[in-house]
């Protein structure tokens, strides 16, 4: 079973002379790097998944199952109505 969590992107990846680092290990999780991330409408936050053993790293994180994250991210953080 896949399971998500919301992390800020300030945990994730920083940027430093332009160039973008790592935070969190991206062997333990099935996001392979910061690329591959889905990030809010405002760029403040992030979704990483895993499989199997939680990543220490993420110890102490709301864990939200495929049907808990599509309703996280249908709320107007991560989605803007076609009209």
């Amino acid at each position: 079973m896949v399971t998500y969590v919301i992390l800020n992107k300030t945990d994730v990846v920083e940027t430093v002379d332009g160039e973008t680092r790592a935070l969190i290990d991206f062997s333990k999780i099935l996001n392979r790097n910061h690329s591959m991330l889905r990030y809010s409408l405002d760029g403040t936050k992030t979704v990483v998944k895993y499989k199997g053993d939680q990543p220490d790293f993420l110890n102490g994180k709301t864990t939200y199952t495929h049907g808990e994250i599509l309703v996280e991210m249908a709320k107007s953080d991560w989605t803007t109505e076609i009209e």
